[in-house]
Parts: C-alpha cells; sequence; structure tokens
C-alpha cells in the first residue's frame, strides 16, 4: 500500500525501550540511583522547552498547556520533596518524606526545613514562594487537572480558570526555582560535610 511508509504503524515484535545505533538519541538512565536530580532537571528542561516552542512559533499553546503545566508541577513536587528528605538526614529527623502530592503540605515540611538549616533567612522570600505553591495547589491540589480533563466524580478539572500565559508561568516557575535549587545545593552540601565528619574523614 501507498500508506505504509508515510504513515506510522505498529508491527509485531516492535521493542519500546531498546537502545539503537543512532547513540545521540540513547538516553542514559541509572535505575539504582535514588537522587532526585535528573527526574527533577527533566521536568523542568521539558516544561521550558515547549514554553520556548511557544514562544518561538506563536501556536500550540492551547493544547501544551496541559504537559506544560504538569511538567512544572511535577518540578515543584520533587524538588520538595527532595528538601524535604535531605533536611530530615541533616537535621536527623526521621527519614524520607511523606508520600503526599499535595504541594502546599509539601512546601509547609520545607519551609520548616529551610527556617531551621538557616534561622537568619529572609522571611519575605519564603512568604513569595509560599504564595506561589498555594495558587499552583488552589488550582491543582492533587496533580490531576492537567492530566484529567475531570475528577473522580466528573467535575471539571479547571472550570475556575480560562486564560494561563505560559511565558509568566515560565518566568514564575524560574524564580521559584533559584530558591529552592539552591536550598537543595546548599542543604546536600551540608549533609555531605556532615556525613563525612561522621564517618572521620574529616
Amino acid at each position: 500500500m501507498m500508506f505504509e511508509d508515510e504513515i506510522p504503524w505498529p508491527r509485531k515484535g516492535g521493542k519500546l525501550f531498546k537502545a539503537d545505533d543512532d547513540w545521540w538519541n540513547n538516553a542514559c538512565l541509572n535505575p539504582y540511583s535514588k537522587d532526585f536530580y535528573e527526574y527533577i532537571t527533566g521536568y523542568k528542561r521539558a516544561g521550558d522547552i515547549l514554553v520556548s516552542f511557544v514562544k518561538e512559533y506563536k501556536s500550540d499553546q492551547d493544547t501544551l498547556v496541559y504537559p506544560i503545566v504538569f511538567l512544572y508541577r511535577q518540578y515543584l513536587e520533587l524538588q520538595l520533596k527532595a528538601i524535604i528528605r535531605d533536611g530530615n538526614l541533616l537535621l536527623n529527623d526521621h527519614d524520607g518524606f511523606d508520600q503526599i502530592h499535595e504541594i502546599d503540605k509539601l512546601w509547609r515540611s520545607c519551609k520548616i526545613i529551610l527556617i531551621k538549616v538557616w534561622p537568619n533567612s529572609p522571611v519575605d522570600d519564603l512568604n513569595a514562594v509560599e504564595e506561589y505553591i498555594l495558587q499552583f495547589s488552589n488550582i491543582d491540589q492533587f496533580s490531576f487537572a492537567f492530566r484529567y480533563p475531570s475528577d473522580r466524580d466528573g467535575n471539571f478539572s479547571l472550570s475556575d480558570i480560562t486564560y494561563i500565559n505560559l511565558r509568566n508561568l515560565a518566568d514564575r516557575i524560574s524564580e521559584i526555582g533559584s530558591l529552592l535549587e539552591g536550598a537543595n545545593a546548599g542543604i546536600f552540601d551540608y549533609l555531605e560535610t556532615k556525613q563525612e565528619m561522621e564517618r572521620g574523614l574529616l
């Protein structure tokens, strides 16, 4: 048929997840790492790339908005969880983080840690991040609103919002990211130093 070479079509025996000869397209995974870094970086980078596409071509914003907002939300959730996990280890609190998706609750735990680690840090900076987090949570509390058009009860997911400027969203996420990424890096450095001292390496 003339369409066989033009339209992609499933073929029996094909593999979804494999390496191939075009090595530059082979993504390298580390399935044994518990580090959040690649996940955090990947979700933020993917959101930024999609926003750049919309800005450059001035198109597809009405469909790309859903993955963009989801990617940024996932980025924030993982960033908060990374800070909570490492912050708890640094402060000799319980290991890990709560297995929840509500970024407002995760932020509250994160904020407590940041204040303990940096008691003299500017409160206004934390309050500004909190405002952004709460705005996000009010629209998408459980990370479903930009994945499904309705919730489990059949209610519309985004009935209270009509427009989202994607350039503005990306700018605000970058602002939040500057503080959270800096805090994450600082806590990680403190934790490494603490662990080296405990092992007698310093």
